[in-house]
């Protein structure tokens, strides 16, 4: 349809529902269809072809097996410690310091534990560690994640039996807690 006033052509929605013929298909429209006796046949008379080990599966059952005999060998003890030999809280706080000193805080190429984040360590008798620290600044772009990462690190020391984290702001940081390591680190030495 051709608008009269401004020569384009516009849609009138309110046509009815006629197309043109040359629109129209020149044949009637078929869908093809599966005719599932002739299928069940056709498969019943081929054998299975020969499949490639890839195809196959033969390489997952093979990662698989190999996936049941790990879970069903029993677990490699270190030969420092024994199983079930207790550690001494020494040890456990000398293992949770060097834990913590491969966290680093992202804007100071330090890790926190030389940084003087780190306020004070606490193991309960049954190996929990308490961990007091700080940040440089309430506003420090860490403050919502550097706690749950301290968590994490120190439960995974060994023999440590869980981990909490008490985020303190008093007494405030400032440079005077960086150890002397850190402060050569950073050139203020």
């Amino acid at each position: 349809m051709t608008d009269k006033t401004e020569n384009r052509d516009i849609m009138d929605v309110n046509a009815p529902e006629a197309f043109p013929e040359e629109n129209m298909p020149n044949r009637p429209e078929t869908r093809p269809r599966v005719d599932m006796d002739s299928v069940k046949q056709a498969t019943a008379e081929v054998s299975p072809p020969e499949l490639s080990p890839q195809e196959g599966g033969y390489f997952l059952n093979k990662f698989l097996e190999q996936s049941n005999k790990a879970e069903e060998a029993p677990a490699e003890v270190p030969d420092d410690k024994p199983a079930g030999d207790p550690v001494s809280d020494d040890e456990l706080e000398a293992r949770v310091v060097e834990a913590l000193q491969e966290i680093y805080d992202p804007e100071i190429p330090v890790n926190i534990y030389e940084l003087g984040l780190i306020y004070g360590l606490d193991i309960d008798e049954n190996k929990i560690v308490t961990v007091t620290m700080t940040l440089t600044t309430p506003h420090c772009p860490v403050a919502e994640s550097m706690p749950g990462e301290v968590e994490l690190k120190v439960n995974s020391v060994p023999g440590v039996g869980g981990a909490e984290v008490k985020l303190v702001w008093e007494p405030a940081w400032d440079m005077s807690k960086m150890s002397d390591e850190a402060r050569l680190e950073l050139g203020l030495l």
